[in-house]
């Protein structure tokens, strides 16, 4: 009697045991990858688009930061798994938005990895996807595909969208500006004036950040570079906001990103002409 007993008390703890688990494994499948750039380098970022773990949800997040994961972590959104000669890499999605049955987001591909193939897992609650293939290049490339801002005014803001862009490096706007009011009162600027003045401050950070992705803008003899307000994600591409100069005049103007990584501006995207209204 005893023997059974403990059997059945064995039994039951174990279908208690399961029941509180199932609910948790029924959420996690192995996830489709629809689309992934072909190549890649190291510290660049790509866009993957795949499927939406749960289209009943809206989730939405948008940063410019993308650091390596020091092994798998519970999140609310898949996570990233490379493995490459041996060894793996975890890294997380950037910005990310769903789209109905499908995902899109921005990732790093690993400063670690090495030219050549690839393998990418997405991983959501532990279960991970078919491996994927992506080549790893040497040489970074990126590129201007367009612009979300209908108008180009001076002292507006504009958002590109492009390809190859790099995470953001981390500029503490918060203490220029405290430092401008201290010295100048910058609140008592034109607006014109605060932004020459934010941009010229700032413009002593910029040789000691390790990466980023510089706006410069030329027009009539006139040469201005500009740090990015924000990132994001669109279904063209990666997505870059700007604060565009108080006194650019009404004409054209040529714009391209300096992209910089390992503290080195290692690439120019080719130039697009805008034109700028009054």
């Amino acid at each position: 009697m005893k023997r059974y007993l403990t059997l059945w008390s064995i039994i039951l703890l174990v279908t208690l045991t399961l029941i509180e688990v199932a609910p948790q494994s029924a959420g996690a499948r192995k996830l489709k990858v629809y689309k992934l750039p072909t190549e890649i380098a190291p510290g660049q970022m790509g866009v993957i688009i795949f499927e939406n773990p749960n289209p009943a949800v809206v989730k939405s997040q948008t940063t410019c930061v993308g650091e390596k994961l020091a092994g798998w972590v519970k999140s609310d959104f898949p996570i990233l798994r490379f493995e490459q000669n041996g060894k793996q890499v975890w890294m997380p999605l950037i910005s990310y938005q769903t789209l109905g049955d499908s995902s899109i987001a921005t990732f790093m591909a690993p400063t670690s990895v090495e030219a050549g193939k690839v393998q990418l897992f997405l991983v959501n609650d532990h279960d991970v996807s078919i491996p994927y293939s992506l080549t790893i290049i040497k040489e970074l490339r990126a590129k201007i595909r367009g612009r979300k801002s209908p108008d180009i005014r001076p002292g507006g803001t504009m958002t590109l969208i492009g390809d190859g862009f790099v995470p953001e490096g981390f500029i503490d706007v918060k203490k220029a500006t405290d430092e401008l009011e201290t010295n100048i009162g910058l609140s008592k600027l034109s607006k014109a004036e605060q932004w020459t003045a934010l941009n010229k401050r700032i413009l002593k950070d910029w040789d000691k950040i390790p990466r980023g992705n510089f706006l410069t803008i030329s027009q009539k003899g006139k040469k201005w570079r500009i740090y990015a307000d924000g990132c994001g994600i669109d279904i063209n591409g990666q997505t870059r906001e700007y604060t565009l100069p108080p006194d650019l005049v009404a004409g054209q103007a040529i714009l391209s990103i300096f992209i910089r990584l390992g503290g080195m501006d290692i690439m120019e995207t080719d130039p697009i002409p805008v034109d700028v209204i009054p």
